[in-house]
């Protein structure tokens, strides 16, 4: 029972410390790239520009928990003793993803999201098709994380538990989707790049793309029974 609250207490700690390591580069690479370079005044910091460093945070927060399981499989005496870090992971990138989500609700409208809206205030394809994809990737985390917390664990058959964990990659592609959807116009413009920088959508599309791919290779070489 000790060494079992030791170690969730260990998970916590490295996943609140990675995610506030994350977030401050993700917000600093934000706030030069959009504040500085770009010149969107600075009373936006707060929300506009810090949802994006929360979006970018939960990302990378989300697949590194999905990555562990790969990285484990292909070098398992380097990485195999962090797997129990993956839950921890997980659901704080949940979490932090819901508060993006939140926030993005609070503001998203034509002032701040122009492309996203027509003249009529209607949302556009690309608009509709980023929000679905966003609601359909929260949807599916929900399930992920409520199943992640011990007392549901425990209650169900250890392969529906597996089943709905890898639903999560299902979710990541949406958020994949999420993301195209959302930048790819301003990916394919790169003199629109404030000083060269990357947009933060394709950043976090990249780090979705290594994970899926990291994915894919396990299920194309599986492990030999």
């Amino acid at each position: 029972m000790k060494n079992r609250h030791a170690s969730r207490k260990q998970g916590w700690k490295w996943a609140l410390v990675s995610f506030l390591i994350i977030f401050l580069v993700a917000f600093g690479y934000a706030v030069l790239r959009y504040n500085v370079m770009k010149g969107v005044p600075a009373d936006q910091i707060p929300l506009y520009v810090s949802n994006k460093a929360f979006a970018l945070a939960s990302v990378v927060l989300i697949g590194i928990s999905f990555i562990m399981g790969p990285l484990a499989r292909f070098n398992q005496r380097k990485f195999a003793h962090g797997l129990y870090l993956r839950k921890y992971f997980g659901v704080l990138g949940f979490g932090v993803a819901a508060m993006h989500g939140v926030i993005s609700l609070l503001l998203f409208s034509p002032s701040y999201y122009p492309r996203f809206f027509t003249e009529a205030g209607k949302l556009t394809f690309s608009g509709e098709l980023s929000m679905l994809f966003g609601v359909l990737s929260i949807f599916i985390f929900s399930a992920v994380a409520v199943t992640s917390l011990p007392s549901v664990e425990k209650g169900v058959h250890p392969r529906q538990w597996l089943f709905v964990q890898r639903l999560g990659y299902i979710a990541f592609a949406l958020v994949l989707l999420h993301v195209t959807a959302m930048g790819w116009k301003g990916w394919l413009d790169a003199s629109g790049w404030p000083a060269g920088m990357l947009p933060i959508s394709l950043i976090a599309a990249l780090a979705i793309i290594l994970v899926l791919a990291a994915r894919l290779l396990v299920m194309a070489f599986p492990r030999k029974r």
